[in-house]
């Protein structure tokens, strides 16, 4: 009876699956988070989709997860949470604490705690702590992904900091990852990304203690929403800003802004060694720089007044530290990028200049510095860049199938699972962490037609589970779906 009830859970999970494929995007559940601002309009640009597991997919969908595109996968899962830092304390639960060209940080568990608990997704350059590095180590709490710094989900299609994180299970329901949560082998995150609706367009800084701090708005509105507490005066070696590019943003999160003063990087040497090709300065709101070891850096800007110093004001808070800063940066497409220019001594804004390494005079003279963007990341440009970062990974998969190192399949084909224990009960069988279906009936198989799928790489796995649905062992296959038939050999 236990195997029927399971059976027939898995079935009814099927179709639910299946519904949720048509027309309706999948529901949100309702979220309560302990902000206090005034909550702002948004809209859905897209969605990200991680498996955490080995090959796990890392796709993207602009239509509310109806459809996915396949940006890269998981080299490494993450297998635990660790211990924060101390602006992740101002994210909400379950949402990204910090989005950077070098990883993201998603914040889970101790909620009301300064140091809560956090998973990371990360590039394939920070596979390993490069040296005299400064940040956040994931350690065994990292997604560690094939996709490259700065690209990408670390570039124009990253989400903004306090995106809300879910969990998506079998049948595409979407819950908030619990307090207690750890990170389980094969679950499905999903990180939902929305642009404000009258998003900021411009952000000038008054160079000066007590300088305004002024917001403009698309619909063309402005207002001054702080003060400059301290001005910046140099550039600092910020973790990053080597594949970041001049004048583009390195980091957005609850407690920090970081502007890139270095060129892109073409050395195959990790951060941190060999010459150096870092360079940057930060924005900070004033506790929070109160509290931190660059306390009145140089290299960072201060915002606030002196009365709040004592407690968080603007940490964690919109426009500047919550919800208003993608990372878009494309040197080719400035209009749609989010770019720094300043003022030196009052005269005409210049673009942001270069500056490599640690100069606590680099920025003297600068009397404003301004953060811009002509255009958002409309449908049309977003697809654009999704197209561009589809292809670059495809290229490389459908080489390695043409080199026959993928096998390639096409039409009707049966997912055979080579079952050799006695405890097998139920075999589960899922395409890109997608389940497609269940059987307790040897020999294990289960059919796909392929045509259903778009042509591209998938990792197909069957799941061995035995009469209590434990989990035995799990068989991952990468391969090569041709249905026009363009692989040859």
């Amino acid at each position: 009876m236990m195997q029927v009830r399971s059976v027939l859970a898995a079935v009814l999970a099927l179709f639910s699956l299946l519904a949720l494929s048509g027309n309706a995007q999948t529901p949100l559940p309702p979220r309560e988070t302990p902000r206090t601002f005034t909550a702002f309009a948004q809209v859905e640009t897209h969605r990200l989709r991680l498996v955490n597991a080995k090959d796990g997919a890392i796709q993207v969908s602009q239509d509310g997860g109806k459809n996915w595109t396949l940006l890269g996968r998981v080299i490494v899962p993450a297998n635990t949470c660790v211990q924060g830092y101390l602006a992740s304390g101002y994210a909400p639960l379950s949402s990204v604490a910090a989005t950077a060209v070098h990883g993201l940080r998603i914040r889970v568990g101790d909620l009301g705690s300064a140091y809560p608990k956090l998973i990371a997704v990360l590039p394939r350059e920070f596979m390993q702590t490069p040296d005299r590095f400064g940040g956040h180590v994931a350690g065994e709490s990292g997604i560690y992904t094939n996709i490259p710094v700065g690209q990408s989900i670390f570039r124009e299609l990253s989400p903004y900091a306090g995106s809300e994180v879910f969990r998506q299970d079998d049948d595409g329901t979407l819950t908030p990852l619990p307090i207690n949560y750890e990170p389980q082998p094969d679950d499905v995150f999903i990180i939902v990304v929305k642009r404000p609706e009258n998003p900021l367009v411009k952000v000038d800084f008054e160079n000066a203690p007590g300088g305004a701090v002024t917001v403009t708005y698309a619909d063309g509105t402005s207002k001054v929403v702080t003060t400059v507490l301290k001005p910046v005066y140099g550039v600092g070696r910020y973790d990053g800003c080597s594949y970041t590019g001049v004048g583009g943003l390195n980091t957005s999160h609850m407690g920090v802004i970081t502007v890139s003063t270095a060129p892109v990087t073409t050395s195959k040497l990790f951060e941190g060694t060999g010459n150096e090709r870092r360079g940057g300065f930060q924005i900070q709101p004033s506790y929070h720089n109160s509290q931190s070891p660059e306390a009145w850096a140089a290299s960072v800007m201060v915002l606030g007044s002196k009365k709040k110093q004592r407690e968080p004001e603007l940490e964690g808070t919109p426009p500047l530290f919550f919800g208003h800063f993608d990372l878009a940066w494309i040197k080719n497409d400035p209009t749609h990028s989010w770019r720094t220019e300043i003022r030196i001594k009052n005269g005409p804004w210049r673009p942001m200049l270069t500056a490599v390494g640690s100069k606590p005079k680099a920025l003297m003279g600068v009397t404003a510095v301004r953060l811009v963007r002509d255009k958002q990341a409309d449908k049309g440009w977003l697809a654009a860049r999704i197209e561009t970062q589809r292809k670059r990974y495809q290229i490389q998969s459908l080489l390695l199938a043409r080199a026959g190192k993928i096998p390639v399949r096409r039409g009707d084909i049966n997912i055979d699972a080579p079952v050799n224990d006695p405890r097998v009960r139920f075999v589960a069988f899922y395409v890109d962490g997608a389940f497609r279906g269940i059987t307790n009936t040897a020999p294990f198989n289960l059919s796909w037609n392929t045509t259903e799928n778009p042509d591209g790489e998938y990792v197909v796995e069957a799941r061995e589970q035995d009469e209590n649905n434990r989990p035995l062992r799990t068989t991952r296959t990468k391969v090569w779906v041709d249905n026009k038939g363009e692989v040859k050999g």
